[in-house]
């Protein structure tokens, strides 16, 4: 099947929003009276494993175990506000291997979606800031606060689907968390992983395809390269298209030991 709709995440996926989560999640501790600050590292990690609006939650039982159910809220809605205040401010950057993925694929006459557990109004902001007027033109739908938990078959996923009017068969989704991977999955979306980190193979199991940072397929064959280091060409909608025939018939996938991981 071919790639009519292409969903994206947008925490690692089309921004990097890694500066503004961790300064909001740390400033909302301090807010709460909780002595704990967040590395990057230990953001990415909880984020990875409950998603980037949940990852927050990871504090809860082990690293604040007397935190009450009012306590979490007051906690979740200040760092809300804060990322916001953060994502006005310009600290979230687009990701441009995705801006231009997102425009070839557009150009083809594909579908876009957006599926964020992000708040709409933060969504709105980090879209406008990089689509500015065509956000309407770009994306057939936006699907923002979006729980990835939902076992009904209704999930937010489903939704982008029923929107636009494909089905799963012929749609993909690229995220770097665990529960939007898994969601999409449940839903019968192709899913590619676009997280850059060597260590995460074993959370990203459940994907079709891993592919770091968006890098181009080419760019990291047949040289030593670390997951970590940049590349200067990216994925391209027509090679994500191959890649997806290729492996629902059955065919082989290139696949170097790291940092290129396909289920198939």
């Amino acid at each position: 099947m071919g790639i009519d709709l292409l969903i994206f995440g947008l925490d690692g996926v089309m921004f990097d929003t890694d500066e503004a989560q961790v300064n909001a999640c740390n400033d909302a501790f301090a807010h709460c009276g909780i002595a704990f600050r967040w590395t990057t590292a230990q953001y990415r990690e909880a984020a990875r494993a409950h998603g980037a609006f949940n990852a927050i939650s990871a504090i809860i039982g082990g690293i604040v175990p007397s935190l009450t159910n009012r306590q979490f809220d007051e906690l979740v809605c200040e760092k809300n506000r804060l990322l916001h205040q953060y994502v006005l401010a310009g600290m979230a950057k687009p990701h441009q291997a995705c801006v231009s993925l997102a425009s070839e694929a557009h150009a083809s006459g594909c579908k876009l979606a957006v599926v964020t557990d992000m708040p709409a109004r933060t969504t709105t902001v980090l879209l406008e800031q990089s689509f500015g007027n065509t956000v309407t033109d770009m994306f057939a739908a936006v699907v923002s606060g979006a729980v990835f938990n939902d076992a009904a078959g209704n999930g937010p996923h489903h939704l982008a689907m029923r929107t636009v009017g494909v089905d799963g068969s012929h749609s993909a989704a690229i995220d770097t968390t665990a529960p939007a991977l898994h969601a999409a999955q449940a839903a019968g979306i192709w899913t590619i992983a676009a997280t850059p980190y060597a260590k995460d193979v074993a959370r990203i199991a459940g994907a079709d395809l891993w592919c770091p940072q968006l890098q181009e397929l080419r760019d990291l064959i047949g040289r030593k390269q670390t997951p970590r280091e940049r590349s200067k060409h990216f994925v391209t909608f027509d090679s994500l298209r191959v890649l997806k025939k290729n492996q629902l018939d059955g065919l082989p996938v290139l696949r170097p030991t790291l940092p290129i991981r396909s289920n198939a």
